[in-house]
């Protein structure tokens, strides 16, 4: 069987904010969507990427007001991308390498179109074993009660 291809299990609907936003509504919008991070533009490009853990080491663990920093100046960049096309395997080695958990997924022009993260690979993993393995299915955040594991 062909692995899975990155397009199969990334996430299509990304976040994004515009550079000049502050952390405060970085936080927002991934509190609203219920996401841990947004994809930072800055003039229809994306440039970087603020996680939860931007936010936290960034910007409450120094006591910084959220309101006065902005996403660009708490962004990790460069971001790290992977081609659509790309397999399963190779964004699990380019996030073990850089040592992240998500990775942008950009066509061959540079479009930003995806976003694919260590939970999906976990999903994609269970789903294979049928849901079976609790490790697994602790990582991807499968719950038994859970209906769907896609919520």
């Amino acid at each position: 069987m062909e692995e899975e291809k990155v397009k199969d299990i990334m996430e299509k609907n990304i976040l994004t904010v515009e550079s000049n936003k502050n952390a405060r509504d970085c936080a927002r919008l991934m509190l609203k969507k219920d996401v841990g991070s947004v994809i930072v533009t800055h003039e229809g490009l994306a440039v970087g990427i603020v996680t939860e853990r931007d936010l936290v080491r960034k910007v409450l663990a120094d006591n910084v007001d959220p309101t006065k920093v902005l996403a660009s100046d708490i962004m990790s960049s460069p971001l790290i991308t992977i081609d659509p096309d790309s397999t399963m395997s190779e964004a699990a080695r380019l996030m073990s390498v850089y040592g992240v958990r998500r990775i942008v997924v950009v066509s061959k022009e540079g479009a930003l179109i995806g976003i694919v993260t260590a939970t999906d690979l976990a999903r994609t993993l269970a789903s294979k074993k049928e849901f079976k393995d609790e490790a697994l299915n602790a990582i991807a955040r499968i719950s038994p009660k859970t209906e769907s594991p896609y919520r």
